[in-house]
């Protein structure tokens, strides 16, 4: 497999002296809650899930969950691989596939998955200083994303918010980081050895699997992987952990 292959060179590279990965981003370990709620709120609906970050890498899992969505940053080439633990199997989508599927892969994708704001959104807002997170410093953003009133704590230590609030006309969305790791992860981190383990399919080759059937019996719990439960040429709706 083409990623599979990939993924064996990044821990070769790993492993040379003087490697630095283009990409900066501090490491980040941390759990995060997402809730929506009508306006006036009463009964929120929310979701915890988790962000596993490297410098050029990020895995975002639900709480509890099984599977986990691997994403990569090389070379200005976004890649995306849908872990399925479990089983320790591995469906790998290029940066042409997600362009295929409406998902995107562009640089601000990137940010958006690793930051959950990109650069750009950022300097478009009001800026003010906030109060201190864990002896960091905090600023406060405030304007409109997308027409959408937006109010964002940053913390420029960490390259991520520490809660994100979107105000739309009928409901509130409202992202939080709830617990930074900095020991003993609830789950196990996905490393590049460990993606050596795991049995690799590409997405562009699944559409010659549907006649096996013990490949569409593990394709069957693959309930959240973009495009595989779709007509191959058909664009695939893609639940992330960023928000609008």
């Amino acid at each position: 497999m083409q990623n599979h292959m990939k993924y064996s060179a990044l821990l070769l590279l790993s492993l040379l002296p003087g490697f630095a990965a283009a990409e900066t981003l501090p490491n980040l370990d941390a759990r995060f809650e997402t809730s929506q709620c009508e306006v006036p709120c009463k009964h929120p609906v929310k979701r915890e899930w988790l962000m596993l970050r490297g410098e050029n890498q990020v895995e975002l899992r639900d709480a509890n969950a099984n599977h986990s969505d691997l994403w990569q940053w090389q070379d200005d080439t976004l890649d995306y691989v849908y872990l399925m633990h479990g089983q320790q199997r591995a469906i790998d989508y290029t940066s042409i596939d997600l362009r295929l599927l409406g998902i995107g892969a562009s640089e601000n994708k990137w940010q958006a998955l690793a930051k959950l704001v990109t650069s750009s959104e950022l300097a478009s807002l009001e800026k003010k200083p906030g109060q201190p997170y864990e002896k960091m410093a905090t600023e406060i953003y405030q304007g409109k994303l997308n027409g959408v009133e937006t109010k964002l704590t940053w913390i420029p230590a960490l390259q991520i918010p520490l809660q994100v609030e979107y105000r739309y006309p009928k409901h509130v969305v409202t992202v939080k980081m709830v617990e930074r790791y900095q020991g003993k992860l609830p789950v196990e981190k996905t490393t590049a050895k460990q993606l050596q383990a795991y049995q690799h399919v590409d997405f562009v080759d699944i559409g010659d699997m549907e006649h096996d059937k013990h490949a569409v019996a593990w394709l069957a719990e693959a309930k959240d992987a973009p495009g595989v439960h779709v007509h191959p040429h058909e664009h695939a709706e893609h639940h992330e952990h960023e928000v609008n």
